[in-house]
């Protein structure tokens, strides 16, 4: 972390921010608006605050991603095409201090269907208890090997060394608390070798990357707000999916070599998943993402732990934005290259504004018109029991908790969390990053 001062300045900034933000809205939603209608006898005129709009504008929102999230998640899997013989795979597990969660893995991949599979766990050679962990499983399962990372120090070196120590062509990435579908390699296989649905010549025949769902195991109250979370975010990215955009990752990603190199690897950031979904767009990578290919990772436990996860992916949001208006203003930018900045961007800015609509629910509830707030949460709630619904008949989860109730806190809690997020960047972030603690559960 940064210095006392500059930390303080930081957490002083954000509360300022915060409560700016919040009395802004406040003040524009108390704006009066008024809409004359000529009729042939009568002439209507409606008057109202423009708080009201701004909750219409947020549930229509929720409403159009939710319902392009629910169909896809909801998409039948069953016809998709799988392949499980195929050329070699390679499925990587970067690890560090991941002793009590790396058989949760490991021994999902080992029950993969796809045959021509090895699993290779890259260990940091300062971490005695992960490599005892590897090393056992490597003697327990044919499949699996341990090797010492020969890049030491981040996620991204990992993957890196090992796809340049390998000689396959397709690769899969996982972390080590992700519990992997054993039909999901061969769906994402079925991909890279162009046997997936409308593929054809003119499409190049096979896609670069193919991404699948991530979900947080909802086994108690925190963990379900962090289910709830990933929901909406995943449902807020279906607006920029629209332009062909895709969120591929670091996890649950599987690519082949030649798109690696397309985009130079992975980027040693704080979130060299983000980095690396912007630059499989901006060099034009072929990305399937199917979210009704569903695997899970382990939640955080804590409400500290959740906010310091959360934090850090946003810190690293604002790091990658930083460093593509860096390359934009010294290498120039291309159409790709706008809508990558637009959508880092948007995300950031779309948090905050979050704020000011918070401000202006709050002026609706001390007017005593809670009944204007019904649409807008119940349609919050639907869109994550709807998405819930299908992971409990596919055994993903077994239920939420009762805390999904207070999910409607989690959505103003984005925009304080972006604004620390940016502050942080600025002012006190040193390249330390939070580390959340995994049990294996």
């Amino acid at each position: 972390m940064g210095s006392p001062i500059s930390r303080v300045i930081e957490r002083f900034g954000t509360g300022v921010g915060t409560g700016s933000l919040v009395l802004a809205g406040l003040y524009q939603g108390a704006d009066i608006q008024t809409v004359t209608v000529e009729l042939l006898l009568v002439t209507v005129q409606v008057v109202y605050l423009e708080a009201l709009p701004a909750v219409v504008l947020f549930t229509a929102f929720l409403l159009a991603t939710g319902a392009l999230l629910l169909r896809e998640v909801w998409a039948s899997n069953d016809d998709d095409p799988r392949i499980t013989d195929g050329p070699p795979l390679e499925a990587i597990v970067p690890v560090y201090g991941d002793a009590e969660t790396l058989p949760i893995s490991v021994e999902s991949l080992v029950e993969s269907e796809y045959e021509n599979l090895a699993v290779t766990v890259v260990v940091e050679p300062n971490d005695e208890p992960t490599v005892s962990v590897a090393c056992r499983l490597a003697a327990r399962h044919d499949r699996v090997r341990c090797r010492v990372n020969g890049r030491p120090g981040s996620k991204a070196g990992a993957i890196n060394w090992a796809v340049a120590e390998s000689d396959a062509d397709h690769f899969a990435v996982f972390d080590a608390d992700e519990w992997v579908d054993p039909a999901f390699l061969p769906r994402a296989m079925a991909e890279l070798e162009g046997e997936g649905e409308g593929k054809d010549e003119a499409d190049g025949g096979d896609a670069d990357v193919f991404q699948g769902r991530r979900v947080p195991r909802a086994t108690g109250p925190v963990e379900t707000l962090a289910y709830c979370e990933r929901v909406l975010f995943h449902s807020s990215y279906k607006l920029v999916e629209l332009f062909g955009f895709a969120n591929c990752r670091s996890s649950s990603t599987v690519f082949t070599r030649e798109a690696l190199e397309r985009v130079g690897g992975f980027d040693d950031v704080l979130t060299e998943d983000l980095a690396f979904a912007h630059d499989c767009y901006r060099a034009g990578c072929s990305v399937t993402q199917a979210r009704q290919w569903t695997n899970t990772m382990e939640a955080p436990h804590t409400l500290r732990d959740l906010w310091g996860q959360r934090k850090r992916w946003r810190v690293g949001q604002v790091e990658v934005l930083h460093r593509t208006l860096r390359e934009a203003l010294t290498e120039g930018i291309d159409r790709r290259g706008l809508v990558s900045i637009g959508r880092l961007t948007s995300a950031l800015l779309g948090t905050l504004a979050v704020l000011l609509l918070a401000g202006k629910i709050a002026l609706l509830l001390m007017l005593d018109t809670e009944s204007a707030l019904l649409v807008p949460v119940a349609c919050l709630l639907a869109l994550i029991g709807g998405v819930a619904l299908r992971d409990v008949r596919d055994g993903r989860i077994d239920g939420l908790h009762w805390s999904a109730c207070f999910v409607v806190f989690v959505v103003p809690a984005f925009g304080v969390l972006t604004l620390k997020a940016v502050l942080e960047y600025a002012i006190s972030w040193n390249g330390e990053w939070y580390r959340v603690t995994k049990t294996g559960a």
